[in-house]
This record gives C-alpha cells, sequence and structure tokens, in this order.
C-alpha cells in the first residue's frame, strides 16, 4: 500500500483525544481500517480532507498537548493549506509551530520535528535534552513514542544534547550525521503536507478545443472534453492492474479444464426446497467441492515464495472468493472450508460478500488464503481462463450453466467417440478451467484435483 484516503474524521478540531481513541477511518486498497491515535492531546488542524488521497507516512493532522494552544496551531495549519511556502520562507513559522504542541520551551524544535513527534514526546525530549536520534523508535515508520523517551531515560540509553546544540540543529553540516538525518527525515514528512495542501486545490477546467476531421482520424487527435468523462482510478483497481500485470510477467500460467454436470445437484436443491428447507446456492456447492478435492489433492493447495523460490504446501484450506464491489474485485476468505458444513459455507460467504461491498471487512479477512475461486456463470459467462493472485498457485474459473450433451452412461468427453446418435442423452453442466503456477503445481496435479473436484459435484450427496 503506497496511498490511502481518509473517509471520515471521527474527531473533530478541538476534540479532547485519548491514547487509543480512533480519529479517522482510512480506505486502503481493499477494505476501510481505524487510524488510532498513540498518544493523548487535542485535535489542533486537519490538513487531509475527507475523500482526498495522501501517502503513507504523511502528515494528515496536527495536535497539541494544552487545549490553548489549538489556534496558534489552526493558524499555523493555513500556512500549510495556502502552500507551504510561508512557513518554510519565515523563521517566525516555525515557533509558532512549537508553540502550537503546547511543549513549553518547545520552541527550538523546528516545525518539521514537531510534524514528525507527538507533543508529548517532543516536550518530554526538550525537557531532559535528549538528541531523538540516539533514541530507539517503536512506533510506526519509525516514529519515536512517548514510551519510548521513557525507556530511555530509565535505562540511560540516550545521548543528551547541549543547549547550543538544539538552538543549530537547523543550520547545514558538511557531513551528515544522526541529528540531521532525522531532520532529513521530518523535512520530508513537511515536503508531503505540500503536496497533500497542493492536491487540495480544484484543478482549472479545461478549454474545450475544436478538432479538425484530419486530427480526429490520427492516432494522436486531440479529445473533446464535452464529449468524454473522466473516471479516476480507485486504490483498489490501482492495486488489481499492478497484481495482474506482476502475475502475467512473472508466474508461469497453466491452464487446465473440465466438464461438470449438474443434473445432482439441480435435483438435490429441488428435493430441499419441496421439503422447506432453504437450498445451498450452487457457488457454495463448488466452494465445498473444491475444498474437499484440495484436502484429497493438497500438492494443489501451495503457494510460491519468491524469495526463496520454493512451494509451500498449506495445512489449512482457506478459500478465496471472488466479490465484485462498485471499486473492484475483492476476494474474502472462507477459512478451513474443508471442515466447514455446506449451510456453514453459505452463511458465512453471505456474510463476507455483504461486508465486502460495505467495505468493512478486516485485513485478515481479505488477505491470505491458499485458493481462489472466480465464479462469473451468474454473469451468463461460459466460460474463461483467469489470472493467479500470488503468492497463491492456484484460481479456478467458473463457467455458467449450461445444456450439454453426452453419452449415456458416460461423459461429455465420449461424444466425439460415438457413432450411435440413440445412445446421446442432454445433461445441465458447466465448464471450470484451473490455472496453476508451473513452478510448483504441474499438469499432472491439476488434472488430479480436476477429476477430484468432478467427481464431487457429480455426486453433491457427499457434501452433506
Amino acid at each position: 500500500m503506497e496511498v490511502g484516503t481518509i473517509n471520515s474524521w471521527k474527531k473533530s478540531v478541538g476534540d479532547k483525544v485519548e491514547a487509543g481513541d480512533v480519529v479517522a477511518d482510512i480506505q486502503t486498497d481493499k477494505a476501510v481500517v481505524d487510524f488510532e491515535c498513540q498518544d493523548e492531546g487535542y485535535l489542533a488542524a486537519i490538513l487531509v480532507k475527507e475523500g482526498q488521497e495522501h501517502q503513507v507516512g504523511s502528515t494528515v493532522a496536527i495536535m497539541v498537548e494544552d487545549e490553548q494552544d489549538i489556534n496558534q496551531a489552526i493558524e499555523y495549519a493555513k500556512t500549510l493549506g495556502a502552500g507551504g511556502e510561508a512557513a518554510a520562507a519565515t523563521p517566525s513559522a516555525a515557533a509558532e509551530t512549537a508553540a502550537a504542541t503546547g511543549a513549553g520551551a518547545a520552541s527550538d524544535y523546528t516545525s518539521s520535528d514537531v510534524l514528525t513527534l507527538l507533543p508529548s514526546t517532543a516536550a518530554l525530549l526538550h525537557r531532559n535534552h535528549i538528541d531523538p536520534a540516539s533514541v530507539k523508535p517503536t512506533g510506526p515508520k519509525g516514529h519515536i513514542l512517548k514510551g519510548d523517551v521513557l525507556k530511555a531515560l530509565e535505562t540511560g540509553g540516550f545521548r543528551s544534547m547541549s543547549h547550543q546544540d538544539m538552538s543549530h540543529q537547523d543550520q547545514p553540516q558538511a557531513m551528515p550525521t544522526p541529528a540531521n538525518a532525522t531532520a532529513n527525515a521530518t523535512a520530508n514528512a513537511t515536503d508531503d503536507v505540500k503536496q497533500a495542501a497542493a492536491s487540495a486545490k480544484p484543478e482549472p477546467t479545461p478549454t474545450p478545443t475544436r478538432t479538425t476531421p484530419s486530427k480526429a482520424a490520427g492516432a494522436g487527435a486531440a479529445r473533446d472534453p464535452s464529449r468524454v468523462v473522466d473516471i479516476p482510478l480507485t486504490n483498489m483497481r490501482k492495486i488489481i492492474a499492478s497484481r495482474l500485470t506482476e502475475s502475467k510477467q512473472t508466474v508461469p500460467h497453466a491452464t487446465s479444464s473440465i466438464k461438470v454436470t449438474l443434473d445432482n445437484i439441480l435435483s438435490l436443491r429441488s428435493s430441499m426446497k419441496a421439503q422447506e428447507k432453504k437450498p445451498p446456492s450452487l457457488n457454495d456447492f463448488v466452494i465445498k467441492a473444491a475444498a474437499l478435492a484440495l484436502r484429497d489433492v493438497p500438492e494443489a493447495n501451495c503457494t510460491f515464495d519468491a524469495s526463496s523460490g520454493s512451494a509451500e504446501l498449506q495445512k489449512d484450506v482457506d478459500i478465496s472468493v471472488a466479490v465484485a464491489t462498485p471499486d473492484g474485485l475483492i476476494t474474502p476468505i472462507i477459512k478451513q472450508a474443508n471442515q466447514l458444513r455446506l449451510t456453514e459455507i453459505s452463511s458465512t460467504m453471505k456474510d463476507l460478500a455483504s461486508r465486502a461491498k460495505d467495505k468493512t471487512l478486516l485485513p485478515d479477512e481479505f488477505q491470505g488464503g491458499s485458493f481462489t475461486i472466480s465464479n462469473l456463470g451468474m454473469f451468463g459467462i461460459s466460460q474463461f481462463v483467469a489470472v493467479i493472485n500470488p503468492p497463491q498457485a492456484c484460481i479456478l474459473a467458473v463457467g455458467g450453466g449450461q445444456d450439454m450433451i453426452r453419452q449415456e452412461g458416460g461423459n461429455t468427453n465420449d461424444v466425439d467417440n460415438t457413432n450411435d446418435v440413440d445412445t446421446l442423452e442432454t445433461k445441465s453442466g458447466m465448464t471450470v478451467t484451473l490455472s496453476s503456477d508451473a513452478r510448483c503445481v504441474d499438469q499432472f496435479h491439476a488434472s488430479r484435483f480436476l477429476a477430484a473436484f468432478q467427481n464431487y459435484m457429480q455426486d453433491p450427496v457427499t457434501m452433506l
């Protein structure tokens, strides 16, 4: 993940925030996650608006330790909203930022330091004259937490800074030191704030241009803005495009297809309806059959570790199922599907699909998995080939049901080998295609898996 979007702020400017409070909801690549504050204080300024995209690690808000310093932080935030040049051009901006932290005498810290350190952490460092570069950070993205400073004070594992050193820490040095390395890192945070503020400015509307027929016919023809609608890519679609490209370029895809008759499943579902029982969907049977087939052919239930160049057999059969959402496809996971009843698979799938569309899935509910199923049968697709989702080694593409001709007592593959038309019959069936990573799943194991899958689907009683 490289960028995120603030979906909503849970706290308003001026609100008191305790450690562990959720201050915002952030849209990641495939889900909405809570953004928890790691220290107490007051939310003084919001730098990234709701719906605005920002880089991971960039500053999204300013907090202060004392409520009385909120107004000064708001004034400083206005300079960032104007582009941030004022803060960099005037020395007083650094003093205003330091005052906004509520750190008392912390005016020796630069604005970039304050943006990296939480207010209480910056104040604690200053009061004890501790060089921030000498404190081992444990926070996200290498940030120093108050607990890190307290631990350093307890163990004595820190380097002291004189007042003169602290007042001159912004001056350029001939050689890089840990102190100015920290300053450089925090300066990057200020740059991120500038970029976020700049991106908030509305872009000028392009003026429609008139094109001649000769230009319109060319490959580099200028487009007419009044005849097109620009739809920005969501973070999810960007990630999907990146992963699909990587998969097709680096994973050797091998494909195998098999036809499966569905009459027995359809008959079983009809009998359950007659008994006023709610039957599992066809997709539930597909998930259960795939899970049992993976249990029987564990060689197909594996992932590929690119760093070590080795296949890893997975003990648990965790089935990822592709679900379409307005922002793109997401693959929630039915964990240990081979151990679940059809009714449990059905209820779990409905719950995951519903929360996937509402963007409320937890990361561990869609990250991981050992095998993926993509079913386009409900959209009228008879057969297709799916792209493997690394590090998984296999993905099963399921087509829609259709009438198939087969020989009595045989299968659809026997049709070409018979001359007796009277022995042919019509059956309902579907075609499934397995895409496998040839580095760890050869065609022999792929064929065994498909045969096992076919047997379960054509004898659904074994799945009850």
